[in-house]
């Protein structure tokens, strides 16, 4: 018999070994020490910790990076605030954070810390997130684990959402007080123990406040996501007051220690998500351990230059994107971890706002009034899921002081660039498209539009005068209006059209991609991490039964064109890529071109040239059909000319092939041979997992030459049922089903 493995099943199964592999195990090791800064160092680590250089919202300091406002002594970071006059101020102070570099979700996060003396200074302690996944402040949230208004004795702690924010929630925001009479004097510890149930509050062990998970959506709980540290002291402001005859300057916030603790299912990869193709030496990363084996993969377009089996590796990524895979195989078993990672020729990094407002900044100065905010409805969006809406409420003095901009582009001496986008407005209102030099303002390309309600495409091109450092912003602040914007861009011309193909590699789900299956055929098609999914229960009768494809391809008569894409199936079988019409006759251009997958990912490529008439509305497509094997496709390639090596060889690292052989017999009612062939030595963890994703075995975990080897698995000490077999190794992990019926 058959059982044919559905979508369902391979989602939950990967689900669980994703996030909860050996959970009961893995708990109960208690949380390890993931990152930790001592400051025992004679210089602040600025690969840890960035500063923010600037003044500030409502207080009266500048904060700079120098060592007069931030040090370490004795091992100890020192923040100290001057009475200085400062670029325009009288005050500077010191902000150093973590972000981009090392951000958590869960765990306890905790620093040793003594406070300044006197009236008029706010030292703190605190996270913001990340990835701003739900919008900016205050729908992203913000964990206040120590803040102290000097004029008090007390130390607060705070959890920020929207619902509970004093500036757009309807309630004030959630937190607590304890007094701490000897915080100016004394050393003391200042945590939150973070867990998707509730953040709890303390200083040295006693607990003052938890907030709790209301399970009331993101605007009441977005502690969900990633989060990165910040330490900081202002001087002046409406909570503390502003320094009197009895402020002592220097003011110091000193700090033993920074610590953040975490259990092994809660860990996270660290490093770029979104970047541009052919980046060389990209750096991923994972949490310290001793006694853990580090198992990373990339995709095939790619290659791990150094580091493979520690916690740092070095990628130069391909043309597509994809995910960066990484195994710790512990003591307590395997722990599986998974980032995707979006590869494209757009400067502009999270271009259609699906992970929120990730690298994008916005700007509402007085007297101008504007919320920003990142739709998550479907209807709202020219692509994918999210938009992004402005309201402006009130002008401002200028037309950028409502603005939305992306900074820190990369622009090349005397290259032309295509900068686009799709807007709409619902009040009919006109919006102006720049880009500048980031130091000096200096205007490079700019155009006005006037929007409707309809999506409308607004772009234009400009050259580069030099090498600089740019910015891209949409200014929107001379009157009143309500825009939507999406699909963000900023290209080289000339790279646009190597990919006739959109959404080649499925970063925007299945956006621009078309699936047909025709009876009797029954067959489902979805995105997976970032590749197609192809589930057929039916194969039915004809090729074309089943189908995968996108239309509107300018295919012209004489030229040579090159198709390309990644394909795998659940079991050996045949497919057939094409370019052809998308209409009646069916013309197929590219001839007959039928290809055999096997379970292995591969990468196929054939090139042929346009002998019939040009063809601006041809298709691109898989038929799929006739066959009930599952299929995944991805990295799907069309472009002019012939390619003298493959998109894997251009990427810079051919895919090494793990030969898994299905398990034999299988079914089986006592035992079963389990085979496979490594094309080189490396570290081989064979688990067996039930239908609930629980480790029921492990069959061998132990360093394996090159070559065939055979596993006999005994079944009797099990119930009955449908099991998964997962295979990992240093390079690659595969997941097949065992049938035990006893």
């Amino acid at each position: 018999m058959k059982d044919k493995m559905h979508q369902k099943a391979i989602m939950a199964l990967l689900c669980l070994l994703l996030l909860t592999l050996y959970a009961a195990d893995i708990r109960a090791q208690g949380p390890e020490i993931v990152w930790a800064d001592e400051f025992e160092d004679p210089a602040i680590d600025r690969t840890s910790w960035s500063f923010e250089v600037g003044p500030t919202f409502e207080t009266l300091h500048y904060y700079t990076d120098r060592a007069a406002n931030a040090k370490i002594v004795d091992g100890k970071l020192q923040i100290i605030a001057l009475k200085e006059s400062y670029q325009g101020f009288n005050y500077t102070s010191a902000l150093l954070k973590t972000q981009n570099a090392y951000y958590w979700r869960y765990g306890r996060i905790e620093a040793r810390i003594k406070l300044p003396r006197t009236t008029g200074f706010v030292p703190a302690f605190w996270m913001l997130s990340q990835n701003g996944l739900y919008g900016w402040w205050p729908w992203c949230g913000e964990i206040d684990i120590m803040e102290h208004p000097t004029n008090q004795d007390k130390i607060f702690g705070t959890c920020h959402t929207y619902k509970y924010s004093y500036f757009t929630g309807t309630m004030n925001p959630a937190g607590g007080s304890i007094q701490v009479p000897d915080s100016e004097t004394e050393f003391h510890v200042y945590k939150v123990q973070w867990t998707p149930e509730k953040i709890d509050f303390y200083v040295d062990d006693q607990n003052y406040f938890t907030f709790n998970n209301e399970y009331a959506g993101f605007e009441a709980w977005p502690f969900d996501q990633p989060f990165y540290l910040i330490l900081g002291m202002g001087v002046g402001g409406g909570w503390v007051g502003n320094p009197d005859a009895t402020t002592v300057f220097p003011g110091v916030m000193e700090v033993d220690y920074v610590r953040v603790f975490q259990n092994v299912q809660d860990v996270s990869i660290f490093g770029p998500d979104d970047v541009l193709q052919g980046s060389k030496a990209l750096s991923y990363y994972a949490p310290s351990y001793e006694d853990v084996q580090y198992l990373w993969s990339v995709p095939n377009t790619a290659k791990i230059t150094s580091g493979q089996g520690t916690p740092r590796i070095a990628v130069d990524w391909g043309f597509y994107s994809g995910t960066v895979d990484l195994t710790l195989v512990t003591l307590f078993g395997p722990q599986f971890m998974r980032y995707p990672v979006k590869a494209s020729n757009n400067l502009l990094k999270n271009s259609g706002f699906e992970k929120g407002a990730k690298y994008w900044n916005k700007v509402g100065n007085y007297p101008a009034e504007a919320v920003f905010t990142v739709s998550t409805l479907y209807q709202h969006a020219h692509t994918g899921d999210r938009a992004l809406a402005v309201d402006v409420k009130k002008p401002g003095v200028n037309a950028w002081d409502v603005q939305l901009s992306q900074t820190n582009l990369s622009l090349k001496s005397g290259q032309t660039y295509h900068a686009g986008f799709w807007a709409r407005s619902e009040t009919n209102s006109s919006i102006t498209a720049a880009v500048i030099n980031s130091s000096t303002y200096l205007l490079y390309g700019s155009m006005t539009f006037q929007l409707t309600n309809a999506w409308s495409q607004c772009d234009f091109s400009f050259q580069a005068p030099g090498n600089a450092t740019g910015s891209f912003n949409i200014d929107m602040g001379g009157h009143t209006g309500r825009y939507v914007f999406d699909d963000m861009q900023l290209t080289i011309p000339e790279q646009d059209d190597q990919n006739q193909l959109k959404n080649p590699d499925f970063s925007s789900r299945m956006d621009e991609w078309v699936f047909n299956s025709f009876p009797p055929a029954v067959a489902n098609a979805s995105e997976w991490y970032q590749e197609v999914y192809v589930s057929i229960e039916n194969g039915g009768v004809n090729p074309w039964d089943v189908y995968f494809g996108q239309s509107g391809l300018m295919i012209e008569k004489g030229k040579e064109y090159t198709v390309s894409f990644d394909a795998f199936a659940e079991a050996p079988r045949q497919i057939s890529p094409l370019v052809g019409k998308n209409s009646d006759p069916w013309t197929v251009y590219s001839g007959s071109n039928p290809i055999v997958l096997t379970t292995e990912r591969q990468t196929f490529s054939y090139s042929f040239v346009m002998q019939d008439p040009t063809d601006s509305q041809a298709r691109l497509g898989f038929d799929l059909g006739g066959s009930s094997e599952d299929v995944f496709l991805d990295n799907i390639f069309l472009s002019q000319g012939r390619w003298s090596t493959s998109v894997a060889a251009q990427g810079g690292q051919a895919p090494r092939s793990l030969k898994y052989f299905q398990n034999t017999p299988n079914p089986f009612n006592q035992s079963t041979m389990i085979t496979f062939d490594l094309p080189e030595e490396s570290f081989v963890t064979l688990a067996v997992y039930d239908l609930n994703g629980r480790l029921v075995d492990t069959p061998l975990e132990s360093r394996q030459s090159a070559g065939v080897h055979s596993i006999r698995w005994n079944g009797n000490p099990h119930a009955s049922g449908l099991y998964f077999l997962k295979i990992s190794t240093s390079f690659c992990s595969r997941v097949n089903r065992m049938l035990l019926i006893k």
